[in-house]
């Protein structure tokens, strides 16, 4: 899966190489009945009624977010997006829940899960290798799901203390998303960057 997400980043810089500097991918999943876009749009501040279509790529065009109905819930993506609004999660996931993952340009990031209003559990790297820093009401929620960026910081502990400098960038950000496709059943293509999907500004919650 990991080689998955390494492929779709080349792919991605093909199109648009901003992307990979700066993305902003979730999914909202309703507990008892099925969320639609329009719920998540409003929930995210913005109003449904100017939602409009329009695809992510090319970057700098407008700010905003994407979402696209499915059946693994409402899937959102943005480019230089994070969740700047604390908040956010009291409104995003009453009755609900979201996974996702974020990174800006200054390496700024977050594996991040949220329910019923709260942030579940945070994770960032900011210790990688050497150890994933989590944070939340329940920092070990997705410990089981951790194992692959585990593997990556013994795999970066390792080589350093070898001397080795790697052929290629190790595969942080790609390892990311194929955890939360792992926690969601959701998986990233090209496609949901370059066709149209329904599209909203939204006013505050992510910056």
């Amino acid at each position: 899966m990991i080689n998955y997400y390494m492929q779709l980043l080349k792919d991605l810089n093909r199109v648009d190489p901003y992307i990979n500097d700066a993305m902003f991918w979730m999914v909202v999943r309703g507990r008892e009945e099925p969320l639609t876009a329009a719920d998540v749009a409003r929930r995210l501040g913005a109003d449904p009624g100017t939602k409009t279509p329009r695809t992510l790529l090319p970057t700098g065009e407008w700010e905003g977010v994407v979402l696209e109905q499915s059946d693994h819930g409402v899937i959102v993506l943005a480019d230089n997006a994070y969740p700047s609004d604390p908040d956010i999660w009291a409104r995003l996931t009453e009755n609900a829940q979201a996974w996702g993952f974020w990174w800006l340009a200054n390496n700024a990031h977050e594996l991040f899960y949220a329910a019923d209003g709260v942030l579940v559990t945070s994770v960032n790297m900011s210790s990688f290798p050497h150890s994933l820093e989590c944070f939340g009401q329940d920092p070990a929620a997705l410990d089981d799901y951790l194992g692959a960026w585990r593997a990556l910081g013994a795999r970066i502990k390792a080589d350093d203390q070898a001397g080795v400098t790697p052929a290629a960038p190790y595969p942080d950000w790609e390892t990311a998303l194929a955890t939360v496709e792992a926690l969601t059943g959701v998986r990233l293509d090209v496609d949901r960057f370059t066709r149209e999907q329904l599209a909203v500004v939204l006013p505050s919650g992510l910056g």
